[in-house]
């Protein structure tokens, strides 16, 4: 799933607050969904991305894991373009868009970074965590392997990885059904077998990672 051109236009223990080494294992394409706030409804593309950090553990034994929603664009003032390119350490060129050498979000699969993490207490009184900056991975840092298996899901007959589909929390399951795109995908699938999974392998660490 390359990137979108530019445009003009569950109960858990919370990952804690401050600075980490952390790896990417899960992208997940959304889908298009409405949201209303303050009387405004929106419709958006979205995606969501997932991180495991290095060596900070809950009380079970499994690292701290974290997500955070991104709307699906390219504009030069999206969010997740700022981050990608934060992360990578250089800004996107018009050639990262389209061709066969557009940029491949599978690409981050396996990645390190520095994810800068808040926290933030709401009226109920429930903890919550927040990606709130990524950058580049510090040099000389190399984090141990995944502990969580990588997951690559986007919704077009090429990616979608119906195994690991269904291996999703209900609350995703139902969200990406209930998308456009999903059932788009599910109204065209006409063939006998499911789609290979991904390729998972882990990618090695380079200057510029992706």
């Amino acid at each position: 799933m390359q990137l979108p051109k530019p445009t003009e236009g569950g109960d858990f223990t919370p990952a804690p607050a401050g600075t980490y080494t952390a790896t990417c294992y899960r992208f997940i394409d959304l889908g298009t969904h409405v949201s209303e706030y303050n009387g405004e409804r929106k419709t958006r593309h979205e995606v969501l991305l997932s991180w495991e950090l290095a060596d900070e553990m809950m009380q079970d034994g499994r690292p701290f894991t974290i997500n955070k929603r991104y709307t699906w664009s390219m504009h030069e003032k999206a969010t997740l373009r700022l981050h990608l390119e934060a992360w990578r350490g250089r800004k996107f060129e018009p050639a990262d868009f389209e061709g066969e050498n557009a940029f491949n979000t599978r690409k981050l699969l396996g990645v390190h970074c520095t994810l800068t993490i808040t926290q933030d207490t709401k009226p109920d009184g429930k903890t919550i965590s927040k990606v709130s900056g990524v950058g580049k991975a510090m040099k000389g840092i190399q984090p141990p392997p995944l502990v969580n298996p990588p997951v690559y899901i986007a919704l077009n007959r090429d990616n979608f990885d119906a195994a690991a589909y269904g291996e999703l929390s209900d609350y995703f399951k139902e969200l990406i059904a209930s998308s456009p795109e999903y059932k788009e995908l599910f109204a065209a699938r006409r063939f006998a077998d499911d789609p290979p999974p991904p390729d998972r392998d882990h990618f090695a660490d380079q200057e510029v990672p992706f």
